[in-house]
């Protein structure tokens, strides 16, 4: 019996052998087109909201009259991309980029219509941010509120809150930035009725008001602050709201500071501090000063005024606070009108003192500085420069003098004044010795740069680059690139 099998097997190879030796050349091989693929480079940065060009150069074998199909395929660099966006059908790219930061894969395919037979070529894509750092100008076009950016390459971007969030736009009269450095860069966007955060990378909304308080009061904010690098400082309605980042995030709002004995108040929005000394307020109600350290749930009042050491008693001013901004090292220059409407004050306050009050100057006869609305102080010299109308001023606080630095055509309004500080990058020349004038004229907004002298006047009396074709702008404040 076994041999029996064994001459079936042998006998079976024999007839597959033969088969296959009598198959030899039935099949015909042809050739096909061979489409070769290159480009300049592999690796490509593009900034986002920039367009995507990549040339490509092609070599076929056996080109033929039906043609090739075209297919660009972006999708994330990680091993499960959850999304895949075509980008174009033609030979060469050009694609404007709306992805968020970050790395992706580009995938080119190339097609031989007569024989489908497919070649393919990567690319590695490198999206930055278009948003990184720049000049960001709150401006109305139509009754409705959008940002918009001029970056430090001088290419404007409009309309990034509505692009970012899909046509949403900003409430009505935002008019205030507030970016705070912590663990990055956090920026919001106030509104008399609303604060907004969004990312600082592409301008995605992260909250609204009511999102950062345990039981969210009324919305009325007018500045949210980071103060001595640990202390977040929320100003709503005249109320002062405060959370310590030394303690584990999230940073919710509770309840108010308590006035002192209980005691009700309204709080000027301008921040006084120092690391060493904690927080310094202006209630309106009372018009003097109050203290708070940095895990005081109550405001506190100076010690008693001695006219030996003080210059003024800080518990009792008893005049309006116009304005108020850090000047040099921990002290702080604070604008006052007396309650008559006729005379004005600076008060200078070192934040890092027990006794902080250490001058005060009368500036009642400086032009243009009774009818001022908008100021910002110097950070390394002891001037205030404001604006009236169409005028920009320098108010030398030790001299008690002005300087007419600017004036604008007739019909110009100032609409907001800030000094450009880069945190990104602390040896720019421009650091504190460049001041940014937004303006309006018939509800048509310009943004103007003015390079400041070692005299504190303007370099040759007039502004080095001005910035056109924005709405009515209601607010501006630098960005910088981290």
């Amino acid at each position: 019996m076994l041999t029996y099998i064994k001459h079936c097997c042998c006998i079976a190879i024999i007839v597959a052998v033969a088969g296959c030796y009598k198959d030899k050349g039935n099949y015909d091989y042809i050739d096909i087109n061979q489409v070769a693929i290159a480009s300049d480079s592999n690796n490509i940065v593009v900034v986002q909201q920039d367009t995507l060009r990549i040339r490509i150069q092609l070599q076929q074998s056996m080109p033929d009259a039906a043609g090739l199909d075209y297919e660009w395929v972006l999708y994330p660099d990680n091993s499960a991309p959850q999304t895949r966006r075509k980008l174009g059908t033609t030979k060469d790219l050009s694609a404007m980029i709306s992805e968020k930061p970050g790395n992706y894969v580009l995938d080119y395919f190339v097609t031989d219509r007569k024989t489908g037979v497919s070649f393919q070529k990567r690319f590695s894509i490198s999206v930055e941010s278009a948003f990184g750092e720049g000049w960001m100008i709150l401006e109305e076009n139509g009754g409705t509120t959008d940002l918009s950016l001029v970056t430090r390459g001088k290419k404007i971007f409009r309309n990034i809150y509505s692009t970012s969030n899909k046509g949403e736009k900003l409430p009505a009269g935002t008019s205030l930035v507030n970016i705070i450095q912590y663990r990055g860069q956090e920026i919001y966007l106030l509104s008399p009725a609303d604060m907004i955060q969004v990312d600082y990378i592409d301008f995605t909304k992260i909250m609204r008001f009511d999102q950062f308080f345990f039981a969210a009061p009324a919305p009325k904010p007018e500045g949210h602050y980071l103060l001595g690098g640990s202390d977040k400082i929320l100003y709503n309605n005249g109320q002062v709201y405060a959370v310590s980042t030394i303690l584990p995030p999230p940073f919710t709002f509770g309840l108010p500071l308590i006035g002192a004995s209980g005691s009700p108040y309204y709080m000027e929005p301008y921040p006084i501090y120092s690391v060493s000394k904690g927080k310094i307020f202006y209630d309106r109600n009372s018009q003097r000063f109050y203290r708070a350290g940095s895990y005081d749930i109550e405001l506190f009042p100076f010690p008693g005024y001695n006219p030996a050491v003080d210059a003024f008693n800080m518990n009792d001013i008893g005049k309006k606070l116009l304005y108020a901004e850090h000047n040099v090292t921990d002290v702080h220059n604070v604008l006052f009108k007396n309650n008559n409407n006729d005379s004005l004050f600076v008060y200078a306050i070192d934040a890092g003192l027990e006794n902080p009050a250490i001058a005060k100057y009368d500036v009642t006869g400086v032009p243009g500085l009774l009818g001022a609305d908008h100021y910002r102080m110097s950070k390394t010299l002891t001037y205030l420069y404001y604006s009236n109308g169409n005028k920009v001023y320098k108010l030398d606080i030790l001299a008690q003098s002005s300087t007419l630095l600017y004036t604008f055509p007739a019909g110009t309004n100032v609409a907001d004044i800030k000094m450009y500080y880069n945190t990104s990058q602390y040896d720019d020349p421009d650091n504190n010795r460049l001041l940014a004038v937004a303006t309006n004229e018939g509800g048509h907004g310009k943004l103007y740069h003015f390079p400041i002298a070692v005299t504190g006047n303007f370099e040759g009396n007039t502004y080095r680059t001005v910035f056109d074709g924005f709405g009515k702008i209601n607010g501006i404040a630098y960005k910088s690139g981290n």
